[in-house]
């Protein structure tokens, strides 16, 4: 089960069980009170009994002066336990006072909670199992939802790739016999959806990274150059100097192709973007309009604006995660992202 169903059903399964726990708990606690009470007027009823008979050893009882004051029709609570209280047909100017002791009382009534607290358990159990299974079924068309989209991406990143490929290779060969600035637009462009095609793939492939030398800074220049062209209006500064790391290549020149691209996309116009190396770390800023919400910008499908897929950074994420890389993010509206990524440095023989 992937995050995004993990989510879903947690959060099914936890609304579903919560609103009926309780639903469960309040007729409980209404059940509890009402056998309460029958048990009380049953141990009244007993007590009146025990004044005609005196045979129920579980009760004693008292002769006290008449008191207009107390309630001869319901069970009272009293200094030894519960009390019943009776008038004496023979002799008005007194009255019988049953009395259960406290350890009696407290011994039914312990019973009783004990018997809602097994059949609440009961109750629980069966929410439990009940709640999975609906939790289950409600998840049944997201699942079903997402596969269908997922199959339809993985068709589409296989069809996508030969078409792509196709218009690199004829464009770089037109360009050797007769270069032009529309051709050149048209391989840029290739290039771009090329870029798109590799972070689909990853997103459902995966990747094995391959490890080799990498020079930061001309992979930095040469990720760049591309934008340059697709971006004439923005200004690309370098700050850059020599420093080689021990990396995946392609899985570098992925994360320098989506944060530049993101760079130029939600730059502003006529803005500028700084991309510079300090040894093994690298930074690339923007002028841009800013990140509204810095900890969502790695969830897959995240976006803040009608651009783009969601995918990015996320992917970025991904692949910094595997190779080792730690990324940081600052975002302000009022002075642009920036992004700065730690290599692990190279270890000399």
């Amino acid at each position: 089960m992937k995050k995004y169903e993990k989510e879903a059903f947690f959060k099914t399964f936890g609304i579903f069980f919560a609103t009926l726990m309780l639903l469960i708990t309040l007729v409980a606690y209404f059940y509890y009170n009402e056998q309460k009470h029958i048990m009380e007027e049953q141990i009244f009823s007993e007590m009146r009994s025990f004044t005609y008979d005196f045979q129920n050893y579980a009760f004693d009882m008292d002769v006290i002066p008449y008191d207009s004051s107390v309630d001869e029709l319901n069970l009272q609570p009293c200094d030894r336990g519960m009390c019943g209280y009776f008038t004496i047909p023979s002799a008005k100017n007194s009255m019988f006072k049953v009395i259960m002791p406290s350890q009696h009382y407290e011994a039914q009534l312990h019973a009783l909670f004990n018997k809602v607290l097994v059949i609440l358990s009961l109750l629980l159990c069966a929410i439990i199992v009940f709640s999975l299974l609906y939790s289950f079924y409600a998840l049944y068309p997201l699942k079903h939802a997402l596969y269908l989209l997922e199959s339809f991406l993985k068709d589409m990143i296989h069809d996508l790739n030969t078409p792509v490929t196709s218009i690199l290779l004829n464009t770089k060969a037109i360009a050797k016999s007769a270069p032009s600035e529309a051709l050149e637009r048209i391989e840029l462009a290739a290039k771009t959806i090329a870029s798109l095609h590799r972070n689909l793939e990853s997103l459902h492939q995966g990747f094995i990274p391959k490890k080799s030398e990498v020079d930061l800074e001309t992979l930095l220049h040469v990720r760049a150059k591309l934008y340059q062209k697709l971006y004439p209006k923005l200004t690309f500064i370098f700050k850059t100097e020599p420093c080689v790391v021990h990396s995946d290549p392609d899985s570098i020149a992925r994360i320098f192709d989506n944060l530049i691209s993101n760079a130029c996309k939600y730059n502003r116009k006529n803005g500028s973007i700084t991309l510079s190396n300090v040894g093994n770390r690298v930074n690339i800023s923007d002028t841009g309009i800013g990140i509204k919400n810095c900890t969502l910008v790695y969830e897959r499908y995240y976006k803040e604006s009608e651009k783009g897929l969601g995918l990015g950074l996320n992917i970025v994420k991904t692949l910094c995660d595997s190779l080792a890389i730690q990324i940081t993010l600052e975002s302000n509206p009022e002075t642009g992202t920036s992004i700065a990524l730690l290599f692990e440095p190279e270890k000399k023989a």
